[in-house]
């Protein structure tokens, strides 16, 4: 499933609210934009799933190599039972790709609970 999602998407950023309709596809339970950039339209460049059955899925897109999978909960080696946990790792995968720089048109959507890794 991992991969097959990766490959569905178009070989470029997508809509913030693509992430809606992302959530009718088979077994996608959640899809939120997590980051992207605002110019006009939100358009996303990062991806959280939450697969039932699965877990958790984060996408990151490169304009160099498309979209790719950065955290797969079902393949961890170290799992975890604890739900904020997962969700930590994910978004700390994400932002080990994000935009080291971002300005005044990124967009975020994060937890409350989750802070960035050179943030704490």
């Amino acid at each position: 499933m991992s991969q097959t999602l990766a490959d569905v998407l178009p070989d470029r950023q997508v809509e913030a609210d693509t992430a809606d309709e992302l959530e009718t596809l088979d077994d996608v339970e959640q899809c939120v934009a997590v980051r992207g950039t605002y110019d006009g339209t939100q358009m996303a460049y990062q991806l959280l799933f939450n697969i039932v059955g699965q877990g958790l899925l984060a996408l990151d897109y490169d304009e160099g190599t498309g979209w790719r999978v950065v955290y797969d909960s079902s393949i961890d080696d170290e799992p975890v039972d604890d739900d904020e946990e997962v969700y930590r790792r994910a978004h700390d995968a994400l932002y080990a790709h994000a935009d080291p720089d971002p300005n005044e048109t990124h967009f975020e959507t994060t937890p409350e609970f989750w802070t960035a890794p050179d943030a704490e």
